[in-house]
């Protein structure tokens, strides 16, 4: 009788360890799960990033030359907030905050400076010391305005402006035109030292209180070929750099 209350206890004991190491498995399965793929049913979702790479170019106050140019290359980036269909519950935003600015890989030439849309017609970005950032926060309102730092409380887009100022100076007295897509070319810059690396937060706030945070997303600049092109665009699909995660419930 003994040896027998003895085998229960044992088999006992083994059923509960083992329904004890199957919960925890399970656990540290689900932590794992989310801390990689973060939430998979949130209302609204980052569709896409794109990143229109271009050429400008800043006279200098200099009269002795013709032509005396400040190089910039800039990176306009656009983040598509959409509302996702598999989300069957009312949800609206409030704000959509870009911090964190951080540039993790630096050109070997060039100082990168990050910009806020501003409201002005026919121009969208001004790389003036008064637009610098170090954060971004667009309010949800009835309709997107870039300009005015709004987007629409059921998904638009969101803008920003990394730039990388001060890459060179052409100097010229022979040319009769100037085309700022090809100040790169004149002035032979190779275009690896132009690649860099940035990475920010993306903070979506919606009006019941939930909070959803995506951090360090990682965005490589220039696009291919701005050397030979000037101005090129790409329609990156970045969705595995936006890994959202509950932050407030």
């Amino acid at each position: 009788m003994e040896k027998q209350k003895l085998s229960k206890k044992i088999i006992n004991v083994c059923i509960v360890s083992i329904i004890i190491i199957g919960i925890v498995f399970t656990a540290l399965m689900f932590i794992l799960h989310y801390s990689v793929n973060g939430e998979t049913n949130m209302p609204f979702q980052v569709s896409k990033i794109s990143i229109i790479s271009s050429t400008d170019g800043r006279d200098n106050p200099e009269t002795e030359n013709k032509w005396n140019i400040n190089c910039i290359q800039n990176n306009d980036i656009f983040i598509y907030i959409e509302k996702n269909e598999n989300y069957n519950k009312q949800a609206s935003i409030k704000s959509i905050k870009l911090d964190n600015f951080y540039v993790a890989e630096r050109p070997n030439i060039g100082e990168i400076k990050f910009y806020k849309p501003i409201e002005k017609e026919n121009t969208l970005f001004e790389n003036n010391e008064e637009n610098e950032i170090s954060e971004l926060e667009f309010i949800g309102g009835n309709y997107t305005d870039i300009g005015n730092l709004q987007i629409s409380n059921q998904g638009g887009i969101i803008e920003f402006r990394c730039a990388n100022n001060n890459i060179g100076t052409y100097v010229s007295n022979e040319d009769e035109q100037i085309n700022y897509n090809e100040l790169l070319k004149k002035l032979n810059i190779d275009e690896q030292n132009l690649k860099g690396r940035i990475t920010f937060d993306i903070t979506i706030t919606l009006h019941s209180g939930k909070i959803f945070k995506a951090e360090s997303v990682s965005l490589e600049i220039p696009n291919e070929n701005i050397v030979s092109s000037g101005t090129i665009g790409e329609e990156n699909i970045y969705l595995k750099e936006v890994v959202f995660k509950r932050i407030e419930n």
